[in-house]
């Protein structure tokens, strides 16, 4: 239990950190792959939230988001998109663990969050921001925190393997 609190804790703070480096871009697709492969469910949902939370308070504190209907909104939909990647790359290496299905499953999940931001931009809140050139930014960047972590985790279990969960198996 100490463990995995760790490893969702040092997830959580990579993730959130690091987004303030690079524009606030927060991965959370990336973020949903590792807590998920990793992870119980409880934690990782755990984790989830509090990454998404510490992103918006973030977002509202230093970054200067204007505190509106349309802000709001947008976040609350960031959220849901990301629990939703979430449980899809859940269900698949609740059932495939190994590498290849977690890549796999993280690409099903950018294409869930993705979806989810659409279908709430149709909504009202404006779909301008899915234009080709803005997504395959947003997929490349999560691919590129998604292989960070996974570095980070092969460090981690190789020179420290008390600290981070293995990979889960399959349930």
């Amino acid at each position: 239990m100490e463990r995995s609190l760790a490893w969702a804790a040092a997830l959580a703070a990579a993730t959130v950190g690091g987004s303030l480096v690079a524009a606030c871009l927060m991965p959370f697709v990336a973020l949903a792959a590792m807590t998920a492969s990793t992870l119980p469910r409880r934690e990782g949902l755990a984790t989830m939230i509090v990454a998404w939370a510490a992103n918006q308070a973030i977002g509202f504190t230093l970054l200067g988001y204007p505190l509106d209907a349309a802000t709001l909104g947008w976040g609350l939909a960031i959220g849901v998109a990301a629990l939703a990647a979430y449980g899809v790359i859940q269900a698949v290496t609740a059932r495939a663990p190994g590498i290849l299905p977690l890549l796999g499953a993280a690409a099903l999940g950018f294409v869930g969050y993705e979806l989810v931001l659409y279908a709430y931009g149709l909504s009202g809140g404006g779909t301008g921001a899915f234009t080709q050139a803005i997504v395959l930014l947003l997929a490349k960047n999560e691919a590129l925190w998604l292989a960070g972590l996974l570095v980070v985790r092969a460090v981690v279990l190789r020179f420290a393997p008390g600290w981070a969960p293995a990979p889960r198996a399959a349930a």
